[in-house]
Order: C-alpha cells, then structure tokens, then sequence
C-alpha cells in the first residue's frame, strides 16, 4: 500500500517463542450479552493467574480505585479511576481499552491500568465506554470525549493535574485517543499533553491490504483483512468510514496535536497503519516517538512477557520523561 509513507521499515519478522497465539475472539451476535460476560470472565481469570506470578503483583495492587459516573448526552457510562498514593498531584492517563470497538471492559484491562498507576506514578481514568453494534459510530468515541472533559473537570479533585492529561489507547482505544487528540483542537476543549497509541487502528476505509496484513493477517490472533469489512458492528453506513474521528489516517489536517508515542507489535496486521499514521503526522510537525516490540502479535500489552513490561514502560517515560 503505498498512499503513505511509512515512519520506518519494519522488519516483519515472526513471532517470539514465548508468545501464546491465541484464538481469534468471534463474538456470538445471538447472545452478545453472554458472551461479552463469558469472555471478559475468561480473559480475567488468565490475566490474575499470570500476573499473581509476577513481583509487580504486590505493588500494582496497592493502587487504590473508585468508580463513578459520567454523562454523555441521555445516557450515563462507568468511569474507573486509579490513584497510586499520598503525593500531592499526580499527572493524567486517560486510558481507552480496545476490542474492535464491540468487546472488552475495564476490568479485562485493570492490570495495564493498575501497573501505568503504580510505575508511572500517574492518575488512570478508564471509561467504560458502550460498545457497538448497540451503539455505533460515533457514540462510543463521544463517550471517549466526554471522559476527557470530565476527567478535566474533576481530577483535582483526586490529586490529578488537570493541566497535564494525556489520552492512550490499544487498537480500537488508540483510534479513540487519536480522534480525541483532535476533537479537542477542534473543539476548543481540554489540553492534552500526550497522545499514546499501542498498535492504533487508524483507518476503516477499503483500499489496498498492507504489508503487514498480507504477512500477520491469519494466524496471529487478530485476523484483519481491510477488504473485509472488519469493523462493521461499529458503522451505520460506508460514508461514516471515511469521516477522520473515524479514520484518522484520512484527516486532512494533522497540525497542532500532542505529541505521539506509538507502540506497536512487530507481528500484527495493524502494524503499517500505525507506521503511516505516525509518518502524517510527523509531516504535520507533530513530534513523534516510535517502539515496534519485535515478536509480539496484537493485544499482548495484556499478557505477562517481558515486552509487555517493556511496552508499558515506554508510556510510562514518555508521561514522566526518560527517568526510570
């Protein structure tokens, strides 16, 4: 695919030794409902088994949480927000959990938002946000916004810096915290700081498959082929594809947004779409930071390898500065 320039070329190599390919997660349309509770069960009963053999264990679970709500238009979502101790003010993360848009919870990823807390000492504020196809395009990414105005609004009053928030998501949740980046320029609306994007699905549009979708398309967990529609729960129409909140790869203009850490999987069909998207907006003047993880596959920032820990550290110094 060559309408862009990549940031760099990846070496597409293949997957470490030490990764778990998993399935690919099908859900059941015919009882969404139970499948969504089942596999959220499933995934965070693996995820404590893992970690519970890990040193940070002890430590991140001292991070202490207080759910509350958050309105956004007629209806009300679930935000959790994680305080890691006594300090005076912290810096902000507001984390947005992917799952293509249509699975996933809070809960599937409390040990990513848990250890950002803990190591970066930082506020996390993860919303809950609704999934699709209940609720499409763009109900879930204006929920994504109204966190970040929320979250500006009342972190001080949980020891957070509303001067210093940033936005970070993985694969659906980095394409929110890339469109948040600009709703907010757009809108005249809350600062952010920093804007981090593991492995970012940034574009919905048909077009030419990638490189990296031609070599980790099947096989690799995610199975990702741009010709087959792959995010069409999220979507009421093929025009809403081409809207840039929705594919900010096609955004026009890209001037003026926080600078970008990406953090990408080495062995993941989305990988190209991250290297493009970081390419615009270095054209654009945006300062950018760029990690491939070699070996890993989509979705490993929730497992337990040593580049999972790794990963989780680059936001971490990119939050704090190179001082870990």
């Amino acid at each position: 695919m060559d309408l862009y320039r990549k940031f760099l070329q990846p070496e597409y190599g293949e997957a470490a030794p030490e990764v778990n390919i998993m399935e690919p997660q099908i859900m059941d349309m015919e009882h969404r409902k139970e499948w969504r509770i089942q596999s959220n069960y499933e995934s965070i009963a693996a995820m404590t088994a893992a970690y519970q053999k890990c040193v940070c264990y002890r430590d991140i679970m001292t991070v202490q949480t207080e759910d509350t709500l958050c309105r956004c238009e007629d209806r009300k979502f679930r935000v959790r927000v994680y305080i890691p101790g006594k300090r005076k003010t912290y810096p902000v993360v507001i984390f947005y959990h992917g799952g293509a848009f249509s699975m996933n919870s809070i809960e599937v990823y409390e040990y990513v938002h848990r250890y950002l807390s803990y190591y970066g000492d930082m506020i996390v504020v993860a919303p809950d946000y609704h999934l699709a196809p209940e609720y499409k395009f763009p109900k879930g990414l204006e929920e994504a916004y109204s966190t970040l105005v929320w979250t500006e609004e009342n972190i001080k009053g949980y020891g957070g810096d509303p001067a210093d928030i940033s936005v970070c998501g993985d694969s659906s949740g980095g394409n929110f915290a890339a469109s948040v980046s600009m709703m907010a320029r757009d809108r005249k609306g809350p600062a952010i700081s920093r804007q981090i994007l593991y492995y970012p699905l940034v574009t919905n549009i048909e077009e030419e498959m990638t490189d990296s979708e031609k070599r980790y398309g099947k096989g690799y967990f995610l199975e990702y082929n741009c010709m087959e529609d792959p995010m069409a729960l999220y979507f009421n129409s093929e025009e809403e594809k081409k809207d840039p909140h929705a594919s900010p790869l096609l955004a026009e203009n890209l001037s003026k947004l926080p600078p970008a850490c990406f953090i990408s999987a080495e062995c993941d069909p989305l990988l190209d779409q991250g290297l493009m998207y970081a390419a615009k907006l270095e054209d654009a003047g945006v300062k950018i930071e760029y990690h491939i993880m070699k070996g890993m596959v989509h979705g490993f920032i929730n497992w337990t390898y040593g580049k999972t820990f790794e990963a989780l550290n680059h936001a971490v110094q990119f939050v704090r500065g190179k001082d870990l």
